[in-house]
């Protein structure tokens, strides 16, 4: 149990000057046990980044963060699907509307750490949390999609997981119902996940 547990973030994208994933790496760059980095925003990249932290850096598992825009909750993604299917340009200029992830690869791929697990420990953290069925169309769930297929083919068997999360309270700002998620509560609710996670991996976590 002697890695790291890895944490990735995107850059900003669709035009915006921030994002909350980016920003939440910041904040846990450098604590104890963990490795934090921010991949590009982009479908020809995205995989390949995050399979390079994951040969450096041999983590004990994985929690990827991506933006939503649309939701006022964390969101704990229950499948990765192969399926790029997006209007939406990635930070390359690339669309992909409809497209194969890995060509004749499965259908889909379950979270590879408890569901139930992820969505009681963020509730206790006082975080809005929900169970979305799978991570959408666009580069997020490119890379999830990549990192579980390279995890059952290729390995390390690394349990990982993505999650959305809200925009930021300022990115939201005049829209009715819309309140956002300060940076420090999101933190908050990581770090109860990157501990209630390290004494799962000391019970030898099952795979959801």
């Amino acid at each position: 149990m002697g890695g790291p547990i890895l944490l990735t973030g995107f850059q900003p994208f669709d035009g915006h000057e921030a994002n909350p994933t980016a920003l939440l790496m910041e904040r846990l760059a450098g604590a104890e046990g963990v490795v934090t980095a921010v991949l590009p925003v982009e479908y020809d990249t995205c995989a390949a980044a995050f399979d390079a932290l994951l040969e450096q850096h041999d983590p004990i598992a994985a929690l990827s963060f991506g933006l939503s825009f649309r939701t006022e909750s964390v969101l704990v993604e229950r499948l990765a699907w192969n399926r790029d299917e997006s209007p939406k340009a990635d930070n390359a200029g690339v669309v992909r509307e409809d497209a194969e992830i890995v060509p004749g690869g499965p259908t889909a791929y379950g979270c590879g750490i408890p569901v139930p697990l992820l969505v009681r420990t963020l509730a206790r953290a006082g975080l809005p949390v929900a169970i979305s069925d799978h991570a959408g169309g666009f580069v997020c769930n490119q890379l999830y999609y990549r990192a579980r297929h390279r995890i059952a083919t290729v390995g390390p068997d690394v349990p990982m997981a993505f999650l959305h999360v809200p925009p930021l309270p300022d990115q939201v700002a005049g829209q009715a119902g819309r309140s956002g998620l300060a940076p420090h509560r999101l933190e908050e609710g990581v770090r109860a996940l990157l501990g209630a996670l390290r004494r799962a991996l000391g019970e030898e976590i099952a795979g959801a």
